[in-house]
């Protein structure tokens, strides 16, 4: 298997900003965030090693992907990458030089498609999105397997925050109602889909809210999608040009599912960050009393 990883990234320091992606104050965290992204790909994907206890030593074990080839789209100097470290993990920098870098993520569906042919795989993540194992593709695979290629299956996105409703919330729920129906009046589907993982039954709905910053898709998905007249149109008008890069143009041309209710974590990617589950909003746990 053969996989081109695309990772938007972007940031440029601004005191007073509201934004993670130029908050001067959230630079070391940012910096951490891309890196554990990128060390999470390169780690369950990439070889790895494992110990011979018996004879004391180190085997290597060949990775998940036959190949994984990581591209990191910036803007100029606008991001927190430096060449030892890229060196170090096999990262290629492509500088996409945007007036404006809010579509930034527009450049990762030109590179695929210039990439057509030399990969099986093509995902594209935003830089705060990290994979917690080395199953993410695979199941996105065995979705196509079960259900046909003209479907899509997005990972459900989640934040870890002990400040949080719970310790894990899934932060991407359901959107304005009627927001999605004319996607889904052009693209008809079932609302559920049922299928297994060995004896385990597993149930997936047509997506309320598509968007998670993530997809990944077959050659022959995004053969289908290049076909369309609406790919490379750079539409930016669902929610804002971040969320439409990531989820617009496989909207328009795929119905997208994810795993519902207590499957969500069937497949699902941690975003490094807590502004969503630490949002002040109906049913979020009160903080614990303080002790005297």
């Amino acid at each position: 298997m053969r996989i081109l990883l695309s990772i938007a990234h972007f940031f440029r320091a601004e005191e007073g900003s509201n934004h993670s992606s130029t908050d001067a104050h959230r630079r070391d965290q940012r910096a951490a965030a891309i890196r554990s992204v990128i060390d999470a790909w390169r780690g369950h994907y990439g070889p790895v090693s494992s110990i011979n206890v018996w004879q004391k030593k180190f085997e290597p074990i060949a990775g998940m992907a036959d190949q994984l080839d990581i591209i990191v789209l910036v803007n100029g100097d606008n991001h927190l990458l430096d060449a030892d470290y890229c060196r170090a993990r096999g990262v290629r920098l492509y500088d996409a030089k945007l007036e404006n870098p809010r579509i930034l993520g527009f450049t990762a569906h030109r590179l695929f498609a210039d990439a057509r042919n030399i990969y099986d795989v093509f995902a594209f993540s935003e830089d705060d999105l990290r994979p917690t194992g080395n199953d993410l593709i695979s199941r996105i695979l065995a979705f196509q397997d079960d259900f046909g290629w003209r479907r899509v299956v997005f990972p459900n996105r989640y934040e870890w925050s002990p400040r949080g409703p719970a310790l894990k919330t899934y932060i991407d729920g359901m959107l304005r109602p009627g927001l999605l129906a004319p996607f889904e009046e052009a693209l008809p589907d079932e609302r559920f889909l049922k299928g297994r993982q060995g004896a385990r039954p597993l149930t997936f709905q047509r997506a309320t809210n598509p968007h998670c910053g993530f997809f990944a898709l077959t050659a022959e998905q995004l053969a289908h999608w290049m076909a369309q007249p609406q790919f490379g149109d750079q539409d930016c008008s669902f929610i804002s040009p971040l969320e439409s890069a990531a989820t617009l143009g496989i909207l328009k041309t795929f119905p997208i599912y994810k795993p519902f209710g207590r499957d969500m974590g069937w497949l699902e990617i941690e975003h490094m960050d807590t502004r969503f589950s630490g949002m002040n909003l109906p049913g979020r746990r009160p903080p614990a009393p303080r002790q005297s």
